[in-house]
């Protein structure tokens, strides 16, 4: 139906385009020959053809409309199946990219010719999209078996105390189950923060602000364990600007002050400066320093050295993290004492 529909249109169009392309014709000749003799003398008014002739004019004029109609139907039909069979090869290609096979063959990279390129856009894009969505799936997997690893020990402790506090009633038992409660809690948020930045779920904000600023409200936050530990903070050096989020630099700048608080004696140094390549903060106690082993694995989550006995092992890992957001980098050396070097690029 559809193709007599097309045949008939192509037909009428033909028709009335021939015919008037005829009087075009006809009019022209009739007036240059009408010039030079006079035509009604043998018969003709208006027209080069007789009037006897005029059936098979029509009949020409028809014929080379079917012709026409015919060869333009058959090329339309010809252009429809080609299209046809290119839809059908992308709804192919694209069952196969949801059944995840991302092959594109010889033969399919020749017959898609253009629409190639931005296949081949999306296949990549699928392909990156999938894997890193099977990636985020492992974190995320992973993450969730730490941290139910991780409460174990806490948990456990809890248990103990709270039958030692029925057995003796000691008010001190509280004390400690409150203090592991709180290292619980510690312990939830950071590896929920971690988990979060493994798979880009936190936002990260681009602001310009004052790493001084950043320094002394890390500084502020510590001061209750600055206070218990008679630790003395100097601060020093230029001050220079950073593109980031101050939130997540000052609680990067945290964990590792309070890393420093706990392994140093009197002093933590912070000093900073800037150079034509990197702004760089050096935080340095004067402790005893790392040993080979804490210097390989320092900033490994849950790592904890021996001489440890407070922390969970997730905070130096949670300031790498931060700071690898930031395009920053994080080291640490021995240098009559621990130190730790950060540099923003």
């Amino acid at each position: 139906m559809k193709k007599k529909k097309i045949f008939i249109i192509i037909f009428l169009i033909s028709l009335i385009l021939f015919f008037f392309l005829y009087k075009v014709i006809d009019g022209i000749y009739y007036r240059e020959v009408s010039n030079l003799i006079k035509l009604e003398v043998y018969g003709y008014n208006g027209s080069m053809v007789i009037y006897e002739n005029k059936f098979l004019v029509i009949m020409l004029i028809v014929l080379f409309s079917i012709i026409t109609s015919s060869v333009f139907t058959y090329i339309y039909n010809q252009r429809e199946k080609t299209f046809l069979k290119y839809i059908e090869m992308i709804k192919s290609k694209l069952e196969s990219l949801y059944k995840g096979d991302y092959s594109i063959s010889i033969d399919e990279v020749n017959s898609l010719g253009v629409l190639y390129d931005d296949l081949y856009k999306l296949v990549l894009e699928l392909r990156e999209g999938r894997e890193l969505a099977i990636k985020d799936k492992l974190k995320l997997k992973e993450n969730l078996e730490d941290i139910s690893h991780q409460l174990k020990t806490p948990l456990t402790s809890i248990e103990i105390l709270i039958e030692l506090y029925k057995e003796n009633k000691d008010k001190n038992y509280l004390n400690k189950i409150d203090h592991e409660l709180s290292k619980i809690n510690y312990l939830i948020s950071s590896m929920l923060t971690l988990a979060r930045l493994d798979v880009n779920q936190i936002e990260i904000k681009s602001e310009e602000f004052s790493i001084m600023e950043a320094i002394n409200a890390s500084i502020e936050s510590l001061e209750t364990q600055i206070q218990e530990n008679s630790i003395e903070i100097t601060v020093e050096g230029e001050d220079f600007t950073i593109i980031g989020d101050f939130y997540w630099i000052v609680e990067a700048l945290i964990n590792i002050i309070k890393n420093s608080i706990e392994y140093g004696k009197f002093q933590i140094q912070i000093m900073t400066r800037k150079t034509n390549v990197y702004s760089e903060i050096i935080i340095k106690d004067d402790g005893e320093g790392f040993s080979k082993e804490d210097l390989n694995k320092l900033f490994q989550r849950f790592y904890k050295s021996k001489n440890s006995t407070t922390g969970v092992g997730i905070g130096l890992n949670l300031s790498k993290n931060i700071l690898e957001k930031h395009n920053a980098t994080i080291s640490a050396e021995n240098d009559s004492g621990g130190k730790f070097i950060i540099k923003f690029y």
